[in-house]
């Protein structure tokens, strides 16, 4: 910074500390709010299906829930970069505009365990999974080739394995794990704190989404396991 600056700026001295108290601090119960505020604007920009599925995925055994959108994809690159607490991709970051990271900050809170996204991008879909381990939230280092591990992984080998993934065009999806492997996310979001109701997923939508936002899109909550739905 130039000696002539106004002011000198601040800094962090235990941004591991600023990064949980921030997280820590929202109000976790806007989770699934700020999860689809973002799935329909990203569908929004999608070229022919606007569609934003809410359904559940099965794994080993205990089902989460899966938000995903058609909206742009993202390159290998792309989902470490939005992974970052403040920045936000395609938006622009400021006070009056998109903080981009009120889903990140919301969510984390209640999944602890795993907090993992997916996009496919021209045929290749790429994950990276935001976690907390020993106190420090960050991205998930898992098992690779040769005894390596990586936090951002090729998955589209994975997505064909587990079927159910079209690769002919673009997506992002999230899935919640929760803040621990054997919690039904579906039916338990928060882990008992606060309890919710078995339907809570469609009474939340009601109550927040009582009009789609104008993007020219649809939002369907699909009957995946346990998924209560009318």
């Amino acid at each position: 910074m130039s000696d002539h600056a106004p002011v000198t700026a601040l800094r962090v001295a235990n941004e591991a500390f600023l990064v949980s108290s921030t997280i820590d601090r929202f109000p976790k119960t806007t989770m699934i709010h700020e999860l689809l505020v973002n799935a329909i604007e990203a569908a929004g920009h999608a070229v022919t299906d606007k569609r934003v599925d809410i359904t559940a995925v099965t794994i080993d055994g205990i089902p989460k829930p899966c938000i995903r959108n058609p909206g742009q994809g993202m390159s290998a690159v792309e989902p470490d970069r939005i992974c970052d607490l403040a920045p936000s991709l395609y938006k622009q970051n400021s006070l009056d505009t998109n903080f981009g990271m009120g889903a990140k900050v919301a969510s984390l809170p209640s999944n602890k365990h795993g907090l993992c996204y997916r996009s496919c991008k021209d045929g290749t879909v790429s994950q990276v999974i935001l976690c907390q381990r020993d106190g420090i939230y960050g991205r998930l280092r898992v098992p690779v080739a040769n005894g390596q591990s990586a936090e951002l992984i090729d998955a589209t080998e994975a997505c064909r394995t587990e079927g159910g993934y079209d690769l002919t065009h673009d997506w992002t999806e999230v899935v919640l794990f929760g803040n621990a492997a054997s919690q039904n996310t579906v039916t338990d979001p928060y882990a008992g704190s606060p309890r919710m109701e078995p339907d809570w997923l469609v009474q939340n939508l009601l109550l927040r989404f009582f009009r789609i936002p104008p993007c020219g899109g649809r939002l369907v909550v699909d009957r995946g396991p346990g998924v209560q739905a009318h």
